[in-house]
């Protein structure tokens, strides 16, 4: 994985940032386009419909939900939805949860062609390495793309760093 090291100095807290969200998600997003289960499909392959879930948090930092959505929302964004849909036969559909919200403001119209095929979600976990003053929290993100009607897995893909602190943070 990827191990972003700390710069000016080393800081007095291990918690993430936006810029350790923003890392992760466009890891992700280089992966899956690199990704065989991309590589192998064309515009004739069978359509596919991508929902999205927000990230679960398995982390002790703090992630507020719209930063959860934000991180795989953000993978969707930097691929190239318009090519994925004509050369990859592949379209992303935003969560049901938001479809009901904007259809009860009367933002959204109701129908379409949903039918999800396939979701895409992610797990952030941390682990943390406390020796006197010094703190050490190492990050692992865990993107999946699966399958619904089999709950087959048909692409996984990890980002991990460390985040690491010195000293007493209160001082």
């Amino acid at each position: 994985g990827l191990v972003l090291a700390a710069c000016a100095g080393t800081p007095k807290t291990s918690t993430l940032t936006g810029d350790d969200l923003a890392a992760t998600s466009d890891g992700m997003a280089a992966q899956l386009a690199a990704s065989e289960f991309l590589r192998d499909r064309g515009p004739d392959s069978e359509a596919i419909v991508v929902a999205i879930d927000k990230v679960q948090n398995l982390t002790s930092d703090i992630i507020p939900e719209g930063q959860q959505w934000w991180m795989v929302s953000r993978v969707r964004d930097k691929l190239n939805v318009s090519a994925l849909r004509q050369q990859r036969n592949i379209r992303f559909v935003i969560p049901q949860q938001f479809l009901r919200e904007g259809m009860e403001r009367g933002n959204l119209e109701g129908g379409g062609t949903r039918a999800p095929t396939h979701e895409m979600s992610a797990t952030f976990r941390s682990l943390t390495r406390a020796a006197g003053k010094d703190r050490t929290d190492a990050y692992v993100c865990e993107y999946r793309l699966t399958q619904i009607g089999s709950g087959e897995l048909k692409w996984t893909g990890e980002f991990a760093f460390k985040r690491v602190a010195s000293g007493r943070s209160y001082d």
